[in-house]
C-alpha cells in the first residue's frame, strides 16, 4: 500500500482470505478499487431490521 488511507481495506482484504482459508489475500494495490466495490456489493445486501 502507497497511500495513507487504504489502511481499513487491506485488512477487511485480509480478514477475508483468513475466513476462506487463505493465508494471504493474493490482492494486489491495482486490484483494491475492486475488493471496494466488493464490499459495496456486500453492503448494499444487508437487509436492516427495524
Amino acid at each position: 500500500q502507497t497511500n495513507g488511507y487504504d489502511c481499513s481495506v487491506w485488512v477487511l482484504a485480509q480478514m477475508a482470505a483468513v475466513l476462506r482459508g487463505y493465508e494471504v489475500t493474493g490482492i494486489e494495490e491495482c486490484d483494491i478499487n475492486h475488493f471496494w466495490h466488493f464490499l459495496g456489493v456486500l453492503i448494499h445486501c444487508v437487509t436492516v431490521l427495524t
